[in-house]
């Protein structure tokens, strides 16, 4: 994600960059990724120009922007100084206009320090149709797997298709249960396949909930899978901060083309 450059500027002034990709951050993009890449690294090299030995931390995470496409957010966070001529200035703004839809806000934190936050628009990619490949993805991927619905038969269907492809499937029968579970599980789901209508919870006021959590659980993807299908069912499950939209009756490719899109590649 950042230039060699950065990293070896970073060494010279002894400051530990810290760098990490948050969950829910979509594996695969449509679009320069070079430009992010650059991005990024020149709001490192801004900041690390500007301070003094000690840490800088760089997240990368998305969020939702509709059903197809994400805001890349570069977040940068440390003590540095944000007038520093030699960062974050002339030549910042230069690159960042450059970027067409980036922008960037920069904030001081009650303990001095700043937070930088670049934002860019990038495309989801379309979610993979050929079965045979989804399968071969999911039984090497695995992972654990959350379902929520409050009809028995739908969960055990739903359910009975993840694992055939080789995912660890627990399952809710509502939406305030599958807050707990995401919540409270010492090992929380991965990503969850929530259905909308519950008559506890309903699915959009469990995944508002869920984004609330203020930690990595609340950027769990969250999918909906739901007999719910006019657009402004859509548009309000999206809007609620769910990562994609299903319509049943849901087919295993359906499932699998979602999770593809969301889910992050199993680290060794």
């Amino acid at each position: 994600m950042l230039a060699v450059s950065t990293t070896a500027l970073a060494q010279a002034r002894g400051i530990t960059l810290d760098v990490s990709v948050l969950t829910g951050t979509p594996p695969r993009l449509i679009g320069n990724a070079e430009t992010v890449s650059s991005l990024c690294s020149a709001l490192a090299a801004s900041a690390i120009s500007c301070a003094e030995p000690g840490r800088l931390s760089l997240r990368l995470s998305a969020l939702p922007n509709g059903e197809e496409s994400v805001v890349l957010r570069a977040e940068l966070h440390g003590r540095y100084d944000g007038h520093c001529k030699d960062g974050f200035g002339k030549d910042f703004a230069r690159r960042l206009l450059a970027a067409m839809g980036a922008q960037m806000t920069v904030t001081q934190e009650n303990d001095g320090s700043l937070r930088a936050m670049l934002d860019m628009p990038a495309a989801l990619p379309s979610r993979t149709t050929d079965g045979e490949l989804l399968m071969s993805w999911a039984r090497s991927r695995g992972g654990r797997l959350l379902v929520v619905d409050d009809s028995a038969t739908n969960r055990m269907v739903v359910a009975g298709l993840l694992a055939k492809a080789g995912f660890s499937v627990e399952t809710a029968t509502g939406g305030a249960e599958a807050v707990v579970a995401v919540a409270q599980a010492p090992v929380p789901p991965e990503a969850v396949l929530m259905d909308v209508a519950m008559p506890d919870m309903d699915g959009v006021a469990a995944t508002a909930t869920i984004r609330k959590l203020g930690d990595e659980r609340s950027r769990i993807p969250i999918i909906a899978v739901t007999a719910n299908a006019q657009p402004e069912d859509r548009v309000r499950c999206l809007a609620a901060g769910m990562n994609d939209y299903l319509t049943k009756p849901v087919r295993r490719a359906d499932l699998l083309g979602a999770l593809e899109r969301w889910l992050a590649p199993q680290q060794a």
